[in-house]
């Protein structure tokens, strides 16, 4: 059953007093609603008795003419295309003139781009807190004193273990050897017994087997810039898992 404004709609259309968005409605549910389309032969069978009763006026001579323009005007006749996808057509006409769509469109878009932005700050966070070289530093009795963890950005992690300690007045100093043949060199200067961060990014890049080793020196560090006290800890590094 039709509804009582489909039902209006159909009566207007007979009587071609649609214009604008009524008459594009209109002529959509022509093409895709049975019930329409019999409304608006329902309407045109009521208004033909109004048409029997005017009387018929023959077609003026500037009326021809109008005609005869308009026809020439369309000479290019163009194939109709089917309801269906007149319907599809007007439907995506719609959409794409609907400034509530784009405004979806954009901000689906912009919550894209930020989740993007999230996953690509967070993963590439997650991956530099990631370390890329673990050492386990041990004592003469091959016992584990602290953990250095190289990162790929520079940075080193010194973590001291249970029963590491530094004398009063003396300062522990990390050593590798960017050259296993050569000389060692300072990677940092530890006072306290405590989480420490080092800066490796002026060492040659690091490799595997890398030798790290710690020596107990006066405090702030060796005098010399070569270790002058006992090494205390001493380990090889490899690549984190």
């Amino acid at each position: 059953m039709i509804s009582e404004q489909n039902d209006r709609l159909a009566a207007e259309h007979v009587m071609g007093l649609l214009d604008g968005e009524e008459r594009h409605r209109a002529d959509l549910l022509l093409a895709s609603d049975p019930s329409f389309r019999a409304a608006v032969d329902l309407w045109r069978v009521h208004f033909a008795e109004f048409d029997e009763t005017a009387p018929a006026l023959p077609a003026t001579e500037s009326l021809w003419q109008r005609i005869e323009t308009g026809v020439a005007a369309d000479a290019p006749v163009s194939v109709r295309p089917a309801p269906a996808r007149v319907a599809t057509e007007s439907r995506f006409r719609a959409l794409w003139d609907s400034l509530v769509f784009w405004r979806f469109a954009g901000m689906t878009a912009a919550c894209a781009a930020l989740l993007l932005a999230i996953a690509t700050a967070f993963f590439a966070d997650r991956a530099a807190r990631q370390p890329v070289m673990v050492a386990v530093l041990v004592n003469d009795s091959n016992q584990p004193g602290a953990v250095l963890s190289t990162f790929s950005d520079g940075r080193a992690e010194f973590v001291p273990l249970g029963g590491t300690s530094i004398p009063r007045d003396h300062s522990m100093q990390v050593w590798t050897f960017p050259d296993p043949k050569g000389a060692p060199v300072s990677v940092g200067v530890i006072n306290a017994a405590r989480t420490v961060q080092l800066n490796l990014a002026k060492l040659p890049h690091l490799q595997s087997d890398q030798v790290f080793a710690i020596s107990m020196e006066p405090l702030h560090g060796s005098p010399t810039g070569l270790p002058t006290g006992p090494v205390v800890l001493k380990g090889t590094a490899s690549t984190a898992l």
